[in-house]
């Protein structure tokens, strides 16, 4: 009898080999699906396996972010589109092995479609007469350094709260200030209006516990001071030991692994961390970015790679808004205040590089950087011609948003990135 785990094997393989005229009229696939006797039997089961990897595609209102993308995304440019798999674990903000979980359970999900489409038994993978569901993965720790990557690609689905999660931190670092000195206070100045953070909760959390843990003991009987205000498209965090503490205590090697974690945690969300020199009370400053502020214009002629891009800034630090009209760029351009263009070159009625010369010469656009998104392999003629950066597709969404907010760092004043 045809078992489910068999049937996933002559799906893996039928996906495998989507291209493979040959192999695929030798798979089972042909014969289960019910094409074994037409002449295109072969085009006919491709057909079919595309079918239901695009019968996996989420609603529009489903969340960016949310799993039944990942799971639709990881066979569809895994497959069907023959992206190689590290750029599909790239492009999806997942370990190589986090991504092969992922495309297992999308087997499972796409098996159990095909099964009843087939009208094949159902006993094999049937439990009190229901089908079983596929195990959701393990969530991947964003304390294992080897795993923190996903953190500058995955930013949370719901805003996040500075005000809320230093309440919640502080929390959570009672028991460290109890032991250090039970009179320790830690003071907030929160009565600014702030943004919402293009950070991920996760990394927030341990970000300021990491900077709280060498803080509070480097003030003891003192008071450590938790300053927040709003900047340009960022939000600044002052996290300071009383300078009339009188344990002032060089760092040990345990803060500066602290530290590092912190360091780190930052760099991957897109901020900065800056600290002040070591003798001093213990001074860091925090440059966050906050949700959505900085206005971006993507100018391609395909509607599905516009998708793909506001897809891929969701929930981050940009806002991006899409045409499919290089003629409407200029009119865009004036409504929108764009920091950023992203500009695709290979477009059938007008030529790309002709658009970024006019953007280049008018006044509205000419300070503008302009991120050139195109197939073609040409970054240094794109930087020749007036470019300022350069991604060529397909693109990753870890390529993109690095270029970016590189591209950010260009247009951001001076007060909101320089180091105290």
């Amino acid at each position: 009898m045809l078992t489910r785990e068999t049937f996933i094997e002559y799906l893996r393989d039928g996906l495998s080999h989507l291209h493979d005229t040959k192999r695929l009229r030798q798979n089972p696939l042909v014969t289960l699906s019910g094409v074994a006797h037409r002449p295109d039997a072969a085009s006919a089961l491709r057909g079919i396996l595309i079918e239901g990897v695009e019968s996996l595609k989420p609603t529009d209102d489903a969340p960016s972010q949310s799993r039944d993308w990942r799971l639709y995304d990881s066979l569809f440019y895994y497959y069907v589109q023959q992206l190689d798999q590290r750029i599909v674990a790239d492009q999806l903000a997942l370990s190589v092995r986090h991504l092969r979980r992922e495309q297992h359970a999308a087997l499972e999900v796409l098996a159990d479609r095909l099964w009843e489409q087939f009208g094949l038994e159902a006993k094999s993978h049937t439990e009190a007469g229901g089908i079983v569901t596929p195990v959701q993965s393990t969530p991947i720790s964003p304390f294992e350094v080897d795993e923190l990557a996903w953190l500058k690609d995955l930013p949370s689905e719901k805003p996040t709260d500075l005000n809320k999660t230093l309440s919640e931190v502080l929390d959570l670092a009672q028991p460290l200030l109890i032991q250090h000195n039970a009179d320790t206070k830690v003071a907030i100045d929160s009565d600014s209006d702030l943004p919402n953070l293009a950070v991920h909760p996760v990394a927030l959390d341990q970000i300021l516990l990491s900077l709280l843990n060498v803080a509070i003991p480097h003030s003891a009987g003192g008071v450590v001071q938790i300053k927040a205000e709003p900047r340009q498209w960022a939000v600044e965090v002052q996290v300071q030991s009383s300078e009339t503490s009188a344990n002032l205590q060089p760092l040990q090697e345990e803060d500066a692994a602290s530290l590092e974690v912190a360091r780190q945690l930052t760099a991957l969300c897109g901020g900065k961390l800056s600290l002040k020199e070591s003798g001093a009370p213990f001074s860091a400053t925090l440059s966050l970015p906050a949700l959505e502020q900085l206005p971006v214009l993507a100018i391609d002629d395909n509607d599905d790679t516009l998708q793909l891009l506001r897809r891929y800034t969701a929930g981050t630090r940009f806002r991006l808004v899409g045409t499919s009209d290089p003629e409407q760029a200029l009119d865009l351009a004036e409504k929108l205040s764009p920091q950023i263009i992203v500009l695709d070159v290979m477009m059938p009625e007008v030529d790309g590089w002709k658009v970024m010369s006019k953007l280049r010469q008018h006044p509205l656009t000419s300070h503008i950087p302009i991120l050139v998104c195109t197939i073609l392999a040409q970054e240094n003629l794109a930087l020749a011609l007036g470019a300022s950066g350069f991604v060529q597709k397909p693109v990753t969404r870890r390529a993109l948003l690095e270029a970016l907010n590189h591209q950010a760092k260009m247009v951001q004043p001076a007060s909101a990135t320089e180091s105290r």
